[in-house]
C-alpha cells in the first residue's frame, strides 16, 4: 500500500464519520493501532534517553545544552557530537509524533 493510497483510505473514513457513519469495531480497531504506536514510541524513546544520557555524562552538558551549541555552530563536528546531534532529532521526532498519537481530538 502506498503512502497516498493510506491518506486516501483516511480521508474516506473522515469523511464518512462526519456524514455520521460510526462502528464499534472499526473505532475499536483505531484505538488499538494508536495505542500500539504509543507503546513503540515510548519504548524507542526511552531507549533514545538512555544513550542521551551516556552522551550527557561524557561531555558534561544536558542534551538541550548540547543541541543550542551545536546548532549555533559552537561545538566541532565531531563524530560524536554528529550522532548526539541526530539521537536529539530523533527524540525530537518521537516526541512531536506522541504529541499527535495523544491528542483527544478537541479541535472540531
Amino acid at each position: 500500500m502506498t503512502f497516498s493510497t493510506v491518506l486516501d483510505d483516511l480521508e474516506r473514513l473522515k469523511q464518512l464519520y462526519t456524514m455520521g457513519f460510526h462502528d464499534a469495531f472499526l473505532e475499536n480497531a483505531l484505538r488499538k493501532m494508536i495505542e500500539r504506536q504509543i507503546a513503540r514510541d515510548e519504548a524507542d524513546l526511552q531507549r533514545i534517553n538512555e544513550v542521551l544520557v551516556q552522551f550527557e555524562q561524557r561531555f558534561g552538558l544536558t542534551s538541550d545544552e548540547f543541541w543550542q551549541k551545536f546548532q549555533a555552530g559552537q561545538l566541532a563536528d565531531t563524530a560524536d557530537f554528529i550522532e548526539w546531534n541526530a539521537f536529539c532529532k530523533m527524540r525530537q521526532r518521537l516526541l512531536s509524533r506522541l504529541h499527535i498519537l495523544r491528542d483527544n481530538g478537541d479541535h472540531e
